[in-house]
């Protein structure tokens, strides 16, 4: 079955995970993708896997295949006219240009909307930047942990203590989603210029996506809400309890009073918390005290059974629960079979033996079905002779 995108061009001028996630999913939709790095060391995630304990060799490096595999690449040096050139007669052609590099370098270097937009007018430009095209900061560095992290919040406002240490945002969660963010309005320029003829500049940013990721509970401060929230602050159907075998039972509700049978059921509650009007009901939940005295209940009987035993219980009274996993739990047991049944993640065996599982766009297309997108990445400058040779003619 053909791919949504096959025939469309993309040029990718990226480094880090952010915009360079948008071009890995317009590539697993059908996209030939053509990514530019800088001689002689390229992007600096080729290297990435290293500080993760994983090996970053040509014939082995899953994070990069994560990220670029299925991609050509072609090493440019742009300050050298040869280079230059080539690069423009590859934007001639494309339908798309992808980049993270920063405004000034692009004019620096000639590769700006507005020069850009001037020779190929069908060009659809998408950007990453760090804090956006306006404002005091848009000249300031920008990196996940920084702009998406630790700008909106989410670094402080996230620990369930106010007086601990900031927590460690997990590297690279704020470049994917912000590079998914980019890949929903390319896709939408892509439409317009079927309309219109015209390209279009698509731009997002790490800081303005966090921004509305954090949406959500980061407005109530308008009102003078205060973060960070304790557990005795926060719903008692709204937060982890330590079971009886060391594992954390984790549920969040939103409707409480619906919840509130099955919940008291599956904790083994006694009757007399179960009719305690202080706890029954969504309103007197609201009320500090009464959560609080909640919470240290809960936390005495949820020490008297497994995980398991109350997930069983939760799951059959319709509560939205789990018990807390770690990274590595996904690569077992039924969120492994989960992940391969809908294709999040793909079994690959390296010629060195190693079987890993690697994790794919998460979109699914009924005209496709369940895809491995697995593809090895691309060693740098690898298709230098062949793009050169395919675009060899000046047609910038």
């Amino acid at each position: 079955m053909k791919k949504p995108l096959e025939g469309l061009l993309v040029v990718e001028m990226t480094s880090y995970w952010a915009a360079t996630t948008t071009a890995r999913f317009l590539s697993d939709m059908g996209a030939r993708v053509i990514r530019v790095e800088t001689p002689p060391i390229g992007d600096f995630c080729r290297y990435y896997g290293r500080s993760m304990g994983m090996p970053t060799t040509a014939e082995e490096n899953p994070i990069h295949d994560i990220f670029n595999g299925g991609k050509e690449c072609v090493a440019l040096n742009l300050k050298e006219e040869k280079d230059q050139a080539l690069m423009h007669r590859m934007l001639a052609r494309a339908d798309v240009f992808i980049t993270s590099t920063r405004t000034a370098g692009l004019k620096k270097l000639g590769l700006d909307w507005e020069t850009l937009h001037a020779r190929y007018p069908k060009l659809v430009m998408g950007q990453v930047t760090g804090y956006g095209i306006n404002g005091p900061l848009v000249n300031r560095p920008g990196i996940d942990a920084i702009a998406y992290f630790g700008a909106n919040g989410v670094v402080l406002d996230t620990r369930t203590d106010p007086n601990s240490p900031p927590i460690y945002p997990p590297a690279g969660m704020g470049d994917t989603t912000t590079g998914i963010t980019l890949l929903g309005g390319v896709l939408a320029a892509l439409l317009a210029r079927e309309r219109s003829g015209k390209g279009d500049y698509v731009m997002t940013s790490l800081y303005g996506t966090g921004n509305f990721v954090t949406a959500g509970f980061a407005t109530n401060c308008n009102y003078g809400y205060e973060w960070p929230r304790e557990a005795h602050t926060m719903s008692p159907m709204g937060q982890g309890y330590l079971c009886k075998d060391g594992k954390y039972i984790y549920t969040f509700v939103n409707d409480y009073t619906k919840a509130w049978l099955a919940f008291v059921h599956a904790f083994r509650l006694p009757d007399a918390v179960r009719e305690d009007p202080r706890f029954s009901t969504k309103e007197a939940a609201t009320i500090i005290a009464n959560r609080s005295a909640l919470v240290d209940i809960i936390r005495e009987h949820a020490l008297q059974r497994t995980a398991q035993e109350i997930l069983d219980d939760l799951v059959e009274g319709d509560v939205p629960s789990c018990i807390l996993n770690q990274y590595k739990d996904r690569f077992q047991g039924e969120w492994l079979e989960q992940s391969i049944a809908n294709g999040y993640l793909a079994e690959h065996t390296y010629a060195s033996g190693n079987k890993v599982y690697l994790a794919q766009m998460p979109i699914y297309f009924d005209s496709m079905g369940v895809q491995d997108y697995y593809a090895c990445h691309r060693k740098l400058g690898e298709d230098n002779e062949a793009i050169f040779a395919e675009f060899g003619a000046d047609e910038a």
